[in-house]
């Protein structure tokens, strides 16, 4: 699904009157932003909240049901204006479940976390509306860091990463035994989890998310959309546990042994993911403009020498696309290899991708009217 680009300017008193004065309402896709952002910058908010929601819908396809309404979203460039508006001090942003309501401060005031921010409370704000139930804790926090070390590529997001300062601090906290059991975890209330916002609970229960969604191929996803979709129906948690998975201590075990033996960088094929994702999307792009390239080092040239500028109609954020030729430029120096096929006859453009460990990828785009409906990466190691 293609993101709705040219963001159209709202006249709706009501709307405008619920907001400070220097906002501006914007109706995308699937949110109502407010925001003093303009330009690139509230495109690329747009964009990302578009492909977000997307993301959040596809991955709880199991158990969501449908978004039906637009969501509110408050982004402000200045903290002050943000806290003047009732956002929690020295945070970057959060969701009010009492009004429906996200916010958050933009990325300029508060560095590389705000979209984090963002991805982590956009989704209690989905949850609440889309999936429903009276989600445990550490679901609800799991899930949203899920969602908020997801990497955006411009023309969608790669979830499920795991990040190599994070791995750390779980493997610490397992050794050190400074996380709770699994039923102490399962058992916290709300009450309980507000009341003690440690680090570490929030990475215990990414990490069984993690583990839920991913070890073994994703042998645990059907059992996890069966307890998420029971759970929905006004089920207790732990009877719709018990009747998914079986014991927690069971599962404890289990958990505790995946986590201990994960190699360091164990998702660097899904970075790579990212990267290759970005990358094809711009030659699919640049194939859209008619511009030709013969090698990788070509198109990398024209990004690095301004000369590729997406059409309006199709528009990333140029940042972005900058930033993952960088990345990419950093691993051909540590042995990670990109090749560029041309257009051959009715095959497309590709970029194929060799990582160190001799994985390879290979990315590949669709065009429809003159526009990349579809960006696919393939080669990765199903999750």
């Amino acid at each position: 699904m293609r993101s709705r680009i040219a963001v159209a300017i709202l006249l709706f008193t009501s709307c405008v009157a619920a907001s400070p004065p220097q906002l501006q309402v914007y109706e995308g896709r699937y949110y109502v932003i407010h925001t003093d952002l303009s330009g690139d910058d509230l495109r690329e908010a747009e964009l990302r909240m578009t492909k977000m929601a997307e993301e959040y819908r596809n991955r709880t396809r199991d158990f969501s049901g449908t978004i039906g309404h637009k969501f509110p979203f408050f982004l402000y460039r200045e903290p002050d204006d943000y806290y003047a508006a009732g956002g929690m001090k020295g945070s970057a942003g959060y969701f009010d479940p009492n009004n429906d309501t996200l916010m958050a401060i933009a990325g300029e005031k508060t560095g590389s976390t705000t979209w984090y921010v963002i991805q982590h409370e956009g989704f209690h704000q989905f949850a609440r509306a889309v999936i429903g139930g009276e989600l445990p804790i550490w679901v609800n926090e799991g899930l949203a860091d899920y969602f908020g070390e997801g990497v955006f590529t411009g023309d969608g997001f790669v979830t499920g990463v795991i990040p190599q300062k994070r791995l750390e601090r779980v493997r610490d906290s397992l050794k050190n035994k400074q996380l709770k059991s699994v039923k102490a975890m399962m058992l916290m209330s709300h009450a309980a989890w507000n009341k003690d916002l440690k680090q570490e609970n929030y990475d215990q229960a990414w990490s069984m998310v993690q583990f839920l969604a991913h070890v073994e191929n994703g042998k645990y996803q059907p059992a996890f959309g069966a307890f998420m979709r029971t759970i929905g129906t006004g089920q207790q948690w732990d009877r719709a546990w018990a009747a998914s998975f079986g014991s927690a201590e069971g599962f404890e075990e289990k958990w505790k042994k995946f986590w201990l033996a994960l190699p360091d960088n164990p998702t660097a094929d899904l970075y790579a993911k990212a990267i290759v994702q970005t990358l094809t999307g711009t030659l699919g792009r640049a194939t859209a403009q008619r511009m030709k390239f013969s090698s990788f080092e070509a198109l990398a040239g024209a990004v690095e020498k301004g000369e590729f500028k997406p059409a309006a109609n199709d528009w990333v954020p140029p940042r972005l696309v900058i930033s993952m030729f960088a990345a990419a430029k950093r691993m051909q120096a540590e042995g990670t290899t990109f090749e560029l096929f041309p257009t051959s006859g009715a095959r497309p453009a590709m970029i194929n991708c060799k990582l160190k460990d001799g994985t390879k990828l290979t990315g590949k785009f669709v065009l429809r009217q003159g526009q990349v409906a579809e960006v696919v990466v393939e080669g990765v190691a199903k999750r």
